[in-house]
Formats: structure tokens, C-alpha cells, sequence
């Protein structure tokens, strides 16, 4: 017998110590030693703990964590390039519960780059290069394209989505924001509000969790803080024949100014967010602040080492920061514990240009590359993803996760539909 076949049927034969341990409480077992077959896979092990379980009729598949990655083959393919693993050892394997796979649903076109885009409800948000904001089913039917910039849209938020419309805001190369209502009855649309302040292209927006108010970052290098409340001409002290509307001749939006503006980055803001009560930005100068929203100073400034590119708060408290820029890794960053990185997540070949958290979880995200795909994650896997999503064909510039639907939208002209609800015919 060839010494490959030699090897390999002895791994067959040997067995390891494994420990099993879970957050999940109602399908724990024993906190004690088990010998398993150093070939097991990830169906072993769930069999393993199915077997374990005094009722495995509605026990689901679990996903498997070793030495922080995903257990994808054999466990001893998994610990092969390890050297401190020998038939003593003990090794400790974290089960969580499976994250259903993403399936393509649907696709829409563009004319141009789609640069962002927002779920919410039953709708998608989207900005694009055509200097057009758009509105789409879920189900990727166009319902409204609104022309209301002179440049490319770069950056989209919902303020309010209801039965009835909806409020939103988007950010523009051409140095402006927009507040639009929308008549979803009518399909009608109105520029309630044009925000001006920034000196350059308008590159993030971001609405905070209450819908009060919401943050802009522009290539001017300056935070701006805005009044959500759209404003009509009526409260504007206009007179009655300013304010007087004919079919052909609609009203112009009212012109609004910054509440506030944090300056201290010294190029382009790229990404902004909402941290409770702080504010998130970063930028291409390599930094990450946060500010004070009730003062309106610098709380802490973080140091990457590279061009930034997006920001996206979530995690188990709801303020841990990832970070993505000009480099292949995404970063995760604890402010409370220190400025240093808690966990670099690197498998995309390409420029990460979005991230976006799993609405329901504190472990998933969701991150777009340069590398024409889209990848869903744990952040128990630092090098592994759950998932990748392969059907762009050119760099991915957007992403957002909500519900069980994720949509990314890239250079392609492209903006693509995931589900994330489990296949019950999967499943079977």
C-alpha cells in the first residue's frame, strides 16, 4: 500500500478528544471529554450531538467553531497544519446554530453604478452613478426612478417606511442631501428639502435608530449633523403665493442648513454611523472617531493603517465597530476595551467596500468586495465565511442585510436579491 493510502487509512483509524461547547442552552450536552474519530466532518458532529440529546426530533444543524474557523471538512484536515495538537490533546469545538444559505432571488438593472443600498419593509433603497435615487420591490419591481441630483447618488437612507410611503434621504457628488417624500397610493414623489453645508462630494449618510436626526461625511473632510423633521414651505415664514402649487409647477424644496459639523478628519469621509449616543466616522486619512453627540467633541480616535471605507455598529452590546478599507481584511474593533483590533476577518482577494450587521444576530455580517463577491460570516471565523455569493460580475460597491433579505449592488450596474428564510425543501 502507497505510504499516501498508508496515512490517510491511519487517520481513519485514530480517534481524538474533543470538548463541546455551545451558547445555546436547550442543546448543550456534557461539559466532559469525548473520543471521536479524527476524521469526523460537520455531519459526525451533528449526529454526535443529536445522538447526545435526550430529544433530537427538533434539534436543527449546527455550524462548527474550532481554534476560531469553521470546521468545513474533515477535523483532521481542519488541524492539519497544526503542531501543537497531539493524541493527549483536547480539543474544544463551539456548535452554534446554522446560518441558512443565501439564495439568489431576484436582479435589477441600472443604468449606471449602483453605489447604495437600504432595505426596509417590503422596499429597496437605492443610489446610483445616473445621478438617480430608485425604489424597488423586494421582489426587484421598479416602482419609482427620481432624477433629483446633478451628480452621482453616493450614499441612501430610510427615515421612515410605512403602508402609506415613505420618508428618505440621499447624498450626492454634487455637494447636496435630499429629503424626498413618497406617496406609495400615488407613486408620487417630493423634494421636501435640499440640505447644504458641504464644500465637496457628499459621501455617507447614516439616519439615527430614534429617526430624529441624521450624520453626512464628505470629501470635505466634515461630520454633519442634520434635523430629520422634514420642513415644508409653510414653516418657512414663505408667503401664500410662494407657497401656492399649479399641476404643471411643483413647489421648490426647502433649503436646509447643518445643526452641527464635527471637523478633524484630514481627507474624505467614507463611512458614518450611530453608536447610541455617539456618532461613528471613518475616513481615507486611516482614522476611526468617535464623537460625543451631546457635546459635539472627539470621544476617542482609533488608527488603522489603511484607507477606510465603511463602518457598521452592531455585536453582542450593539457598539462593536467593523471597519472596512483598502485592504483585503475586514477589522473588528471594541472601543470600551481599547483602540487595538479584537479580530481581523481576511478571505476576500479584493478591496472590502461595505459591511453591513445581521439585524437578528450578534455574530453574522454581511461585506462586499472589490472581488465581485459578497460574503455572509461569523465572527467566531476568521478566516472562513459562512457563505459566498459569486453572481457579480464586476467590483461590489454596496451591501445591506435586514430581515432575512440581503441585497448588494456593484459596478455591473447590478442590484441583487438574496433570501435568507430557511428552504424548508432544503431542509427536508
Amino acid at each position: 500500500m502507497p505510504e499516501k493510502e498508508k496515512a490517510e487509512a491511519s487517520s481513519k483509524d485514530q480517534e481524538i478528544q474533543i470538548r463541546l461547547k455551545t451558547e445555546l442552552l436547550e442543546y448543550s450536552v456534557e461539559d466532559t471529554p469525548f473520543s471521536v474519530p479524527f476524521s469526523i466532518d460537520p455531519k459526525g458532529l451533528n449526529s454526535l450531538v443529536k445522538s447526545l440529546l435526550s430529544s433530537s426530533d427538533d434539534v436543527p444543524e449546527f455550524d462548527w467553531l474550532c481554534f476560531n474557523d469553521l470546521v468545513r471538512g474533515k477535523l483532521s484536515e481542519h488541524l492539519a497544519n497544526r503542531d501543537d495538537i497531539s493524541t493527549e490533546s483536547v480539543i474544544v469545538i463551539e456548535y452554534v446554530e446554522k446560518c441558512s444559505m443565501p439564495r439568489p432571488d431576484n436582479v435589477s438593472n441600472h443604468d449606471d453604478w449602483v453605489s447604495s443600498c437600504r432595505i426596509n419593509g417590503d422596499l429597496v433603497l437605492t443610489g446610483c452613478y445616473d445621478n438617480t435615487v430608485n425604489i424597488w420591490s423586494l421582489k426587484g419591481e421598479k416602482k419609482l426612478v427620481i432624477p433629483g441630483h446633478e451628480g452621482p447618488v453616493k450614499a441612501v437612507d430610510w427615515i421612515e417606511c410605512t403602508d402609506n410611503g415613505g420618508i428618505f434621504v440621499s447624498a450626492s457628488h454634487d455637494q447636496n442631501l435630499n429629503i424626498y417624500t413618497w406617496n406609495r397610493k400615488q407613486n408620487s414623489i417630493e423634494n421636501i428639502n435640499t440640505c447644504k453645508g458641504h464644500e465637496r462630494s457628499v459621501e455617507c449618510v447614516s439616519v439615527s435608530p430614534d429617526k430624529k436626526h441624521f450624520i453626512s461625511g464628505s470629501f470635505d473632510g466634515m461630520v454633519k449633523i442634520w434635523s430629520a423633521k422634514p420642513t415644508k414651505g409653510s414653516d418657512s415664514g414663505a408667503s401664500e403665493a410662494k407657497k401656492a402649487r399649479s399641476d404643471s409647477t411643483a413647489a421648490k424644496p426647502v433649503t436646509r442648513t447643518p445643526l452641527r459639523t464635527l471637523g478633524g478628519h484630514k481627507e474624505a469621509i467614507s463611512g458614518v454611523a450611530w453608536q447610541k449616543e455617539d456618532l461613528i466616522s471613518v475616513s481615507w486619512d486611516h482614522t476611526i472617531k468617535i464623537w460625543e453627540l451631546e457635546l459635539g467633541g472627539l470621544k476617542t480616535e482609533i488608527v488603522a493603517n489603511k484607507a477606510l471605507f465603511s463602518v457598521a455598529v452592531g455585536g453582542e452590546r450593539g457598539d462593536n465597530l467593523l471597519v472596512s478599507g483598502a485592504e483585503r481584511a475586514i477589522r473588528l474593533y471594541d472601543p470600551k476595551s481599547g483602540t487595538d483590533v479584537k479580530a481581523a476577518f481576511i478571505s476576500h482577494t479584493g478591496w472590502v467596500t461595505a459591511v453591513s450587521w445581521a439585524p437578528d444576530s450578534t455574530n453574522r455580517f454581511v461585506s462586499a468586495s472589490h472581488d465581485d463577491s459578497v460574503r455572509v460570516w461569523d465572527i467566531r471565523s476568521c478566516t472562513t465565511p459562512l457563505y459566498e455569493m459569486t453572481g457579480h460580475s464586476d467590483k461590489v460597491l454596496a451591501c445591506h442585510w435586514l430581515g432575512t433579505h440581503i441585497v448588494s449592488g456593484g459596478a455591473d450596474n447590478q442590484l441583487k436579491f438574496y433570501n435568507m428564510a430557511p428552504d424548508k425543501e432544503t431542509e427536508k
